[in-house]
């Protein structure tokens, strides 16, 4: 997980690893049919009802937040980063050609303000890659920012990306 200001004012890196029905592995958003591999509504709702509600996030207390929109850029973004991490078989928020999460944004086309990254690896379910994220501080964090308005996420085996981003 990494968090962004732009420009660059604000970094937090946490990899620690850790909510309803299986996934559909075929689903596709009908904007722009990215494919992701996961059922989008269902994460989004996962996390609107978490930002909603407010959480604590280990000892931090969250109020509740704005919900976020889905974004086709950060999504198309997360993809390809799942992939390039089964590829290599590594969870990492670098890629294979060295870009952070904020250069893959912008490679995509996503004219970020603030940007923040969850990946994960082992998680079957939606519920369940939720679970782990939303139990891991730094993750959670992410989840519940009020920094950032839009959110993308993907998987490729069991290598989750989920991408949060403000635009300008």
């Amino acid at each position: 997980m990494k968090f962004i200001l732009a420009p660059m004012i604000c970094i937090a890196a946490c990899f620690a690893l850790s909510c309803k029905k299986a996934s559909n592995p075929e689903v596709v958003n009908p904007d722009n049919a990215v494919l992701t591999n996961i059922n989008n509504d269902l994460l989004l709702k996962l996390v609107n009802d978490t930002r909603a509600a407010g959480c604590n996030c280990g000892t931090t207390v969250m109020p509740p937040v704005a919900t976020l929109s889905w974004n086709n850029i950060l999504a198309s973004a997360a993809i390809s980063h799942s992939k390039d991490m089964a590829n290599k078989n590594a969870l990492t928020h670098d890629s294979s050609d060295g870009k952070n999460t904020g250069e893959r944004l912008t490679a995509f086309g996503y004219k970020w303000v603030a940007y923040s990254e969850n990946i994960a690896q082992g998680q079957t379910t939606e519920q369940q890659v939720f679970n782990d994220w939303i139990k891991s501080e730094g993750h959670c964090k992410n989840i519940m920012s009020a920094l950032v308005t839009e959110m993308g996420a993907a998987r490729q085996g069991t290598y989750w990306t989920q991408d949060f981003g403000k635009h300008y």
